[in-house]
């Protein structure tokens, strides 16, 4: 064999290991997996088997010889056959080792790789432009056998024209080093005029001295039916597409061994995703599923992908305008020949209008036939598109109302008494929102004859378009039902003793609250109570006693809350309270404390006058304790605490409330010192008039950096300081910086009116407040007229007789009062007159919303219409677009601040902006 073809052959990308060998069996070259076979001890396990082989190929050069090698902890399976010359005499041996091989038709298909790419070699030598072809491509060539050679000319001009160039650039690219491999599929035409597809590998064998190529060898395969496999795919592709667009189905497809995830263009549509967005990971598609179906979806693909086991199921998907869909995903395993899982596969089938129209005509059906067989229960229908009601004759009756008389939605809802007209509003108002699609309540009304009456009135919300459309449901009396299940909902769910809730009825109302206050965010605490003492107050007067104590401090802490917290009987002398809607968490010390002090007041029991105490634990509902159990065992182990700390007293258990106190007490103490470290600094936004653009007045703003170098929010240090105390110093330094900054720049001739300061209602309550402004405007020298104090609603609301002094004495020395977020507060009027107000502030929420909701543009019209009844200028906050300006403005809005003017800026930007202005 041609030496050039044979070192070829050993570049040839196999599979395997391949050795050639001398006439002796030694070693002459090898391919990669052979060289390092030859490094590692298994070549020298390999002398003895090859030796033997030798000698039978000796005997018969036609034959292979086959055995089976362990070495180095693997197994291999070795074929050697012999390598004759053009005289059928023995040259040379080949020898092939492969650690894979497990199917005996693997020998035949080995034995016969060197013969199939010794007949697709070609060779071409660029010195003599001639390429040389095995005798299979003789035949597409139109040669004879005895001419195995054509020009490189002859055969680039068989190549298809669209195909030609493309060819010449890979070649070019070749020769100039620029690939490693000379590549490229084409068409070729044969001899009898047809075109097939072929793919052309080669490699450089020799080069000139100079560096050129002289001669590449490669393999020449025909891969026409791999083409025509190709289109037929392409073809089958658009069909399937269609066939998903018309079954509103896509499918998808997931290999274990590449980790990768196929979706077809219609798992694309479903899931309203563009193509572009490529599902590589199985998580994606989890993630475009809602809430339970995500974690039903996961574990489905988990139980298919670790233990083969199909899933059908349905899952919910938000679809692109939003709107839940209802999908049925299914999934299958397709495994090898040895039974492995080879890949998973499946399908999603939306079934969301399907799914419509079953349940529209499965809620028909059934209130037809529920009407029609069971007795004295009323149907009713409401179409919500055009407000009509309509009854059946059983339900006219059951509400003891004249046959056919009119009815409709509102005139119903009137039959109902307090409560229950409540229960029936929210009801409907579910079903009108889309809240709920099917809903039951139980309400109670009075019929003409003054009999009250239980129904149950079950709704079922039937859409169209997506949209809510009709109402239809039953009406059921109920009475003697509801008044049974009253008395043994009474001895089920609450104490005998006490009358409170027992443990089984606290755990519902405290699901319920806990999962409310989860969803509002509102704080909720749970105390645990042990009475101290009572075990003794029981042993020594008896049980009678005892029960006469629990009763009397059973209702001593229900006083102590408000009516929408839940106390019940634990057991024994163990009580559970539920605080709900928590202004703050520490509020809840403030409860326990309340209760302590109720429960130490001493009981007569009979002659005998007796003292308890209480321990009480206190839970907050946080990420610590997110569940109602976890709640409950903090809260027990807060009340053991407690007991420990020496009774009678509380003890919380909520690392949130002790980092948030943390927080506060670190603020506080830092506040008391970053007057003296300069920490604060003030920021100036002005106020600008909506008729002629010049600066009326400008709003101050205190702005604090901590020690660490941080800004902190005003919304956080302000309360702060107000609950410390240290809003009256940092007040009085706002007043006196201010108006200091006012008086600088009213000589340098910046134009403006007047300087805000922003005031709290706790300066307001100092007996000295109105002097101390008085004093601080003399010491720097500002004009008492030209300053305005900006306060909330709720400021002014505390009516006293120091407030009515300080303004008193503010008004004489000209100070104006400027009403800050009007409208958002307790909008009590009395004040307007009373107290030197000058302006109303509209708050930055009623700007925001200006063009969104007219009743918002209408409430700003009436704010002004007021204030210029009474004689005061209009400010409007928080404005930040053109549009905003020109409607404030159309309405007789005065003065307006915002963004759209100017941010909030130091001292230094401030006059920059300034001369910006008037340059412009």
């Amino acid at each position: 064999m041609d030496r050039v073809i044979t070192h070829s052959l050993l570049q040839h990308p196999l599979p395997y290991a391949l050795v050639l060998l001398d006439q002796a069996g030694d070693w002459l070259d090898g391919n990669a997996p052979a060289q390092r076979l030859l490094e590692s001890s298994i070549w020298a396990d390999l002398r003895e088997p090859i030796e033997q082989a030798k000698h039978q190929l000796h005997v018969n050069a036609d034959r292979a010889v086959r055995w089976q090698l362990d070495s180095e902890g693997a197994s291999f399976d070795c074929l050697m056959t012999a390598l004759t010359d053009d005289l059928g005499s023995v040259c040379g041996f080949s020898l092939s080792l492969d650690s894979r091989v497990e199917d005996p038709r693997d020998l035949d298909r080995r034995r016969a790789i060197d013969e199939v790419a010794a007949e697709e070699l070609w060779d071409w030598k660029l010195d003599e432009r001639m390429v040389r072809f095995p005798s299979p491509w003789h035949a597409a060539f139109g040669v004879g056998p005895e001419s195995q050679e054509i020009s490189i000319g002859d055969y680039f001009s068989r190549i298809h024209d669209d195909d030609r160039q493309a060819v010449q650039h890979a070649v070019a690219q070749y020769l100039r080093g620029r690939c490693k491999e000379l590549r490229a599929e084409y068409r070729l035409r044969h001899a009898d005029g047809r075109w097939r597809w072929v793919l052309a590998r080669g490699h450089a064998q020799t080069w000139t001295p100079e560096g050129r190529v002289r001669r590449i060898l490669g393999t020449h395969i025909d891969i026409s039916g791999y083409k025509e496999l190709e289109a037929q795919l392409r073809d089958r592709e658009v069909l399937l597409g269609e066939a998903e667009r018309l079954g509103d189905t896509g499918a998808w497809a997931w290999d274990p061994n590449s980790q990768s995830l196929w979706c077809s263009e219609g798992l694309y549509r479903i899931t309203g995703l563009q193509h572009g967005h490529r599902l590589r990971d199985p998580e994606l598609l989890f993630q475009l599923l809602s809430g339970d179906s995500r974690e039903a979806f996961r574990k489905a693909f988990i139980s298919l992908r670790v233990g083969g086991k199909p899933f059908n199921i349905e899952v919910d998907m938000p679809g692109a305008d939003g709107a839940p869909r209802r999908l049925v995903a299914r999934g299958e395993v397709i495994r090898d020949g040895n039974g492995h899982i080879e890949r998973l596969i499946g399908v999603m089938h939306d079934i969301t209008s399907r799914l419509a129209r079953e349940e529209s005509e499965r809620i028909r059906n059934e209130m037809l036939d529920r009407v029609a067989q069971v007795g004295h229960i009323g149907g009713w229908e409401y179409n919500i598109w055009t407000n009509e009601l309509r009854w059946t004759e059983e339900n006219y009756r059951i509400h003891g109302i004249p046959v056919g008389k009119p009815v409709g939605i509102d005139s119903t809802k009137h039959m109902y008494l307090g409560h229950s007209r409540e229960i029936f509003e929210a009801a409907v108002a579910r079903m009108l929102n889309g809240e709920r699609e099917l809903d039951t309540i139980e309400v109670q009304f009075v019929t003409p004859d003054e009999e009250r009456i239980w129904l149950r009135i079950t709704g079922r919300l039937e859409r169209r378009d997506g949209k809510p459309f009709r109402i239809t449901g039953l009406t059921r009396d109920i009475t003697a039902e509801r008044e049974a299940g009253e008395r043994i909902e009474q001895l089920a769910h609450y104490d005998t003793l006490t009358g409170l809730p027992n443990r089984f009825q606290f755990r519902e109302l405290a699901a319920t609250a806990v999962a409310a206050a989860r969803r509002s965010g509102s704080a909720l605490a749970l105390m645990f109570l042990d009475l101290d003492r009572f075990k003794h107050v029981n042993d020594t007067l008896g049980h009678e006693a005892g029960d006469q104590l629990l009763l009397d401090v059973a209702g001593r802490i229900r006083a102590a809350v408000r009516s929408g917290d839940v106390v019940a009987r634990q057991s024994g002398d163990e009580f559970l309270v539920l605080l709900r809607e928590l202004k703050r968490v520490e509020d809840a010390g403030r409860v326990a404390q309340k209760i302590i002090d109720a429960v130490n007041q001493p009981v007569l029991l009979g002659d005998t006058g007796v003292s308890v105490g209480a321990s009480i634990g206190i839970a907050v509902l946080n990420d610590n304790t997110p569940t109602l159990e976890q709640l409950m065992r903090a809260a027990d182990t807060a009340m053991y605490a407690a007991k420990e700390g020496g009774r009678n007293s509380y003890a919380f258990y909520s690392d949130a409330f002790f980092e948030q106190i943390q927080r506060k007490a670190t603020l506080e103490q830092e506040l008391r010192q970053a007057l003296t470290r300069n920490e604060f600094y003030l920021a100036y936004q002005p106020t600008i008039d909506l008729a002629d653009g010049r600066v009326r007045g400008i709003e101050t703003l205190l702005r604090w950096i901590g020690p660490s170098g941080d800004p902190r929010s005003p919304a956080e240090f302000i309360p702060i300081a107000e609950d410390c105390g240290e809003i009256i110093p940092i007040g009085r330094w706002v007043l006196e910086q201010a108006c200091r900054q006012a008086r600088k720049w009213d000589q340098e001739g910046i134009p403006f009116e007047r300087i805000a300061v922003n005031v709290s209602a706790i300066q307001l309550r100092d007996s000295e407040f109105g002097a101390m402004v008085i004093d601080t405007c003399q010491k720097v020298g500002w004009a008492p007229e030209r300053l305005e104090l900006e306060l909330t609603e709720s400021a002014l609301m505390r009516d006293s007789e120091v407030l009515r002094r300080t303004f008193a004495l503010l008004e004489t020395h000209g100070v104006s009062l400027s009403v800050d977020d009007f409208g958002t507060g307790f909008s009590n009027l009395h004040y307007l007159h009373r107290f030197p107000v000058r302006h109303l502030k509209i708050d930055r929420s009623f700007v925001f919303h200006l063009f969104e909701d007219p009743a918002i543009e209408r409430i700003s019209e009436a704010i002004v219409g007021l204030a210029h009844a009474l004689r005061l200028r209009v400010v409007a906050e928080g404005v930040e677009t053109d549009a905003a300006r020109k409607r404030l403005r159309e309405i007789g809005c005065d003065e307006a601040q915002g963004y759209l003017f100017s941010r909030p800026l130091g001292a230094r930007e401030f006059e920059a902006w300034v001369r910006t202005r008037k340059a412009g």
